[in-house]
């Protein structure tokens, strides 16, 4: 008896240093930068719904509002910008916790929600009207402003939208006290955010240490940890019945192959995007994998152009 309750203390001393560890890893101080160190020239910033959004602009012709993915932010376009800037005014967004935009702990991070923000976002600039694109995630939240506001989104363009998959691991809704911090901060680090950015590309080529770098400046910034932990609530969420419900013209492109997903799954699923949404067209680009934007913007861009600019 005495033995068993020996072992029993044991194993409550362990749970106990299990705990206090990974507390401490958590909470280990993050060194920070402001966000005004990492703004360059062509970065401006605007008020929506209390929250300070950065975004940039370029080009000209109708307004193109481009709307990035789970962990992206305005780099995820830099490629494809150059390509829209003869036809469009482009406006590309952080979204709430990504980029250089604000990142409050206490925010409702659902898309439809991130949604309103697009559509708050084209109130603050006065864009009465504009065609959305959005990646991943974002085509999500694109869907989403376009069916609170039907009558503002004269066209979609969905990159891979994510209405039956959130990009991020389902598990990761139930992750408690301090393991979901733990988990932010771990998805942070450059080893794991490069094993996250490979699964999702055909051409591995592509994702250098540069981009991986870029891609993680946002994580530097103030609030980055705490937003990440907050949005995990929402990891295994799908947005079933959102496409039937769109009515606008839509153009949906998929990448047809990728390193890791099951080739004729991913098929599969942008053909029933593509019967769901009633006045929509579907573009699969070959040799390319999730982040067509990156992998081939002319492909994408000529897809774009051609079927937004109507």
């Amino acid at each position: 008896m005495r033995l068993l309750l020996k072992i029993f203390k044991g194993f409550l001393y362990i749970i106990l240093l299990v705990a206090l560890f990974s507390t401490a890893a958590a909470f280990w101080p993050i060194k920070t930068v402001p966000v005004a160190q990492l703004a360059g020239k062509d970065d401006s910033f605007v008020k929506v719904s209390g929250l300070t959004i950065h975004y940039r602009k370029t080009g000209q012709g109708p307004p193109l509002v481009l709307v990035h993915g789970f962990a992206g932010s305005t780099f995820t376009w830099q490629r494809l910008i150059p390509l829209l800037t003869d036809r469009f005014t482009v406006y590309c967004l952080d979204l709430p916790g990504f980029g250089l935009s604000d990142k409050p702990k206490y925010f409702d991070y659902d898309m439809h929600n991130q949604g309103r923000t697009v559509l708050g976002f084209m109130d603050a600039l006065r864009l009465k009207t504009a065609a959305l694109a959005g990646h991943s995630m974002g085509g999500v939240v694109a869907a989403c402003a376009a069916l609170e506001a039907p009558g503002r989104v004269e066209r979609l363009a969905l990159i891979e939208p994510g209405f039956y998959f959130s990009g991020t691991p389902a598990f990761l809704s139930h992750l408690f006290f301090p393991l979901d911090r733990l988990m932010a901060r771990v998805f942070y680090s450059k080893k794991f955010f490069s094993t996250f950015l490979q699964g999702s590309y055909y051409d591995m080529s592509l994702v250098t240490n540069e981009v991986i770098d870029a891609y993680l400046v946002p994580a530097a910034t103030p609030g980055s940890v705490d937003a990440l932990t907050s949005m995990y609530k929402y990891a295994d969420r799908k947005y079933e019945g959102l496409t039937a419900a769109i009515t606008c013209p839509t153009l949906i492109v998929w990448g047809e192959n990728s390193h890791k997903a099951n080739v004729a799954e991913k098929l599969q699923l942008a053909d029933r995007i593509k019967h769901e949404i009633r006045d929509s067209k579907l573009v699969l680009v070959p040799a390319c994998g999730h982040y067509v934007q990156e992998e081939k913007p002319a492909e994408l861009a000529r897809a774009m152009i051609g079927f937004l600019a109507r």
